[in-house]
């Protein structure tokens, strides 16, 4: 349970206009502790984020209140898809980079746009659709392998840098892993989480891809993570991933770590596979993963302190 502080910390929203919302339009109902203070539920937490989220972006609270989590949470994937659909004025120029082998102008493109963004805003509106239209163009054989690897590497490497120019968090910080199970191969999606990580003070470990689970198993052992960030692409992912998936989530060396699967391979079997899985949370999107280890820090250095 939270408190009204530690809410408002999280979500960014003032108390003041949480209890409006609250008192005007029911937008949620939390708890009272035996000393009369609000206690909300982790439903609370995610719904006020939403709200919160989606007001700023011009939706009126009135109008969505007393929506449920999923009809706001679908709501946000429309403000998302609208925001791509104004894609960023110099991603047309990286592709063209990439199509005439302009390695240097694409990594120089890329810096540029790096200056100029914030770390979600370059993984989310850059990065990631750069990304996309790369491999689009690569099973269109508009672009050799050559082409995609000399991208992918460049990208890698320019956020590599910034991860490790980003990287002092104190000894007391929060860590996250992560890692992608073997036969999944597709690492930038954790990469990029990495990156928003980082920016945010988390200590990081980047085991990469391709891992069997018991390795990620023995790493978690050693390295006492409070969440192991696992990224699945393939979809559907290969049975291999699946059963390696299951060691890391029910392996006794990782009970106190929270288990987060991002990537399309993970909305692909979320229905069935997770809710089998202790511990484990799916993650919708790039937006998502920021938010959520956002609240997870914020939590963290608030110490949850009570407040009515």
């Amino acid at each position: 349970m939270y408190s009204i502080k530690a809410i408002t910390l999280l979500t960014g929203l003032p108390a003041e206009t949480l209890r409006a919302w609250e008192r005007r339009y029911a937008c949620v109902a939390p708890l009272r502790s035996d000393n009369n203070r609000r206690r909300y539920s982790q439903l609370d937490l995610e719904k006020l984020t939403l709200l919160s989220q989606l007001t700023s972006s011009g939706h009126t609270i009135s109008k969505i209140a007393n929506l449920n989590g999923d009809a706001l949470r679908d709501l946000q994937q429309q403000v998302q898809v609208s925001a791509k659909d104004s894609q960023h004025p110099l991603l047309k120029q990286i592709i063209d980079a990439v199509m005439d082998y302009r390695i240097d102008r694409c990594e120089l493109l890329l810096k540029r746009a790096l200056v100029a963004s914030e770390p979600l805003e370059y993984a989310r509106d850059i990065l990631l659709p750069a990304l996309k239209k790369v491999g689009e163009l690569w099973h269109e054989e508009k672009l050799s392998i050559a082409q995609e690897h000399m991208f992918t590497c460049c990208v890698n490497r320019i956020v590599f840098s910034m991860v490790n120019n980003l990287h002092n968090a104190s000894a007391n910080s929060p860590a996250i892993l992560f890692a992608t199970p073997s036969d999944e191969p597709h690492e930038c999606g954790i990469l990029l989480s990495c990156l928003l990580a980082a920016s945010q003070q988390y200590r990081c470990y980047f085991l990469g891809a391709n891992l069997p689970g018991k390795d990620i198993v023995e790493a978690a052992q050693h390295l006492q993570p409070d969440i192991i960030v696992i990224g699945l692409v393939k979809t559907p992912p290969e049975p291999t991933t699946l059963e390696q998936l299951r060691i890391i989530a029910t392996a006794q060396q990782t009970a106190t770590s929270a288990i987060w699967i991002g990537g399309s391979g993970a909305t692909y079997c979320h229905p069935q596979l997770l809710p089998t899985l202790p511990r484990c949370e799916l993650i919708t999107d790039i937006t998502h993963f920021h938010n959520k280890a956002q609240q997870w820090m914020l939590l963290d250095r608030s110490g949850n302190q009570t407040s009515s």
